[in-house]
């Protein structure tokens, strides 16, 4: 389990990480300072969660899984 959470908070840095970059590097080409730098953190953030989310839910139905053929064997 312990390697499962780290995989969900890895995933929530990573997400915000590359939404930094990508944002600041819009800014520095077009000159615009904060505003694609906080667009795409938001993004990355967002894009983060929705992992998180996904990776919580494969655990639930893993869990679910062994909870049936428990019940069943």
């Amino acid at each position: 389990m312990a390697n499962m959470a780290w995989r969900m908070v890895i995933e929530l840095v990573a997400g915000i990480a590359i939404g930094f970059g990508i944002g600041y590097g819009l800014d520095w080409l077009f000159g615009t300072m904060p505003i694609f730098l906080i667009l795409f953190i938001g993004l990355g953030f967002v894009a983060g969660v929705r992992t998180m989310m996904r990776t919580a839910q494969e655990v639930q139905n893993m869990h679910m899984a062994k909870a049936t053929d428990e019940k069943e064997g």
